[in-house]
């Protein structure tokens, strides 16, 4: 069996396959494989960096309207994809479907001009856009729309086709669309669950346990066996971090409760057992506990005007500190995967921004309102 499909099974009862998966284990968290063209794709990475809009830019793009938007963006790094659409897609829908292409392909080619552990890497971190475009799948199947207004949502660019994934959206119910996707982690979820598609009433749930299986396949993908890895697995860790802290921020200021465990293990600082006590103190108790974490100077400012601002401010600034983190260890490791990776983050930053801009100028928000929801 490939060891793909060893570790799709996860935390299942291999029977008689299990001694050979536990020498598969043993073999990849032992032997320091250091492979990879990292010299080749670091300089790719620098050149396709300097192709990333300059902060200044989202400031003309405000003062434009869509049509001005779209003629802007046919003239530089998405022009391929704005004269591919151009005939089937116009106004808001053009500039979505043009940046989304341009992000899979992009994200593609760092994948295809990889070699070795580092491509292996690549593809395990990139694997988190499949997590999302089947998230997007299973919740259209639940809410019944319809599959031209899936497709316009998913990026194919991780481990599943474009093909794949319109053969999903394209099945007839949840259960064929388990049935394609067996021995997964979304398979595996279900399992958790003891439910089947059909019999889920909390959708939620499942994504939960899907994010996490996600992250815990990601870190057990990557055992800190060479300098390589381990830069990765601290990078991952980072971000967990910062995903446990945006779900604190939201379900503290929502006061909200919930009766399953919504935080994410495997992080360098937090705990979901203590952030889960987090989430039940008052503002002055809080502020105290969060006192304690490395990232806290840089959120201070903002969550002492949480109670006059609201949270969206905070969650920004630490959106910020995300890509402030990546600069800053791209920086000190110029040759191993962190340029790599903290070029994908602000390349789906830049996407997200400019779809931002798109849908607010349509929704009739003014400049400054789009202005304060960019992460730049």
């Amino acid at each position: 069996m490939a060891l793909d499909a060893v570790k799709a099974l996860g935390r299942r009862d291999l029977g008689p396959l299990e001694p050979a998966a536990r020498r598969i284990r043993w073999v990849r968290e032992r032997i320091p494989l250091e492979s990879g063209n990292y010299p080749y794709v670091t300089a790719r990475v620098k050149a396709k960096r300097g192709l990333l809009l300059p902060e200044a830019t989202y400031g003309r793009l405000l003062q434009m309207g869509i049509p001005e938007i779209a003629r802007f963006l046919g003239e530089g790094e998405y022009k391929a994809e704005m004269i591919a659409l151009g005939a089937r897609y116009a106004g808001v829908d053009l500039i979505e479907m043009a940046v989304s292409r341009n992000l899979a392909k992009t994200y593609n080619q760092l994948y295809e001009f990889s070699e070795g552990q580092l491509r292996t890497m690549i593809a395990r971190y990139l694997d988190r856009y499949d997590l999302q475009n089947v998230k997007t799948i299973v919740r259209s199947k639940t809410y019944g729309a319809s599959p031209g207004e899936v497709e316009e949502d998913l990026v194919p660019a991780g481990s599943y086709s474009a093909e794949f994934l319109t053969k999903l959206v394209d099945a007839k119910s949840l259960d064929e669309v388990f049935a394609e996707l067996e021995l997964t982690i979304y398979d595996q979820a279900l399992d958790v669950l003891g439910l089947g598609p059909s019999a889920v009433t909390n959708w939620a749930e499942w994504e939960d346990l899907v994010s996490k299986l996600y992250y815990q396949d990601l870190l057990a993908s990557i055992p800190p066996s060479t300098e390589a890895n381990r830069l990765m697995r601290a990078f991952v860790q980072r971000e967990i971090d910062i995903l446990n802290l945006k779900t604190l921020l939201r379900v503290w200021s929502a006061g909200a409760a919930f009766d399953r465990d919504i935080f994410l293990p495997g992080g360098l600082e937090t705990e979901p057992e203590e952030f889960e006590e987090l989430v039940r103190l008052e503002f002055p108790a809080l502020r105290q506990r969060l006192e304690a974490y490395s990232y806290y100077e840089e959120i201070a400012a903002d969550l002492e005007k949480v109670k006059a601002t609201g949270v969206g401010v905070l969650l920004r600034k630490v959106e910020k500190l995300h890509l402030k983190q990546a600069a800053r260890y791209a920086h000190l490791h110029p040759l191993s995967i962190l340029p790599v990776l903290d070029f994908v983050v602000r390349k789906d930053r830049e996407v997200q921004n400019i779809r931002l801009i798109a849908r607010g100028k349509e929704s009739g928000l003014s400049n400054e309102v789009i202005k304060d929801l960019l992460v730049v």
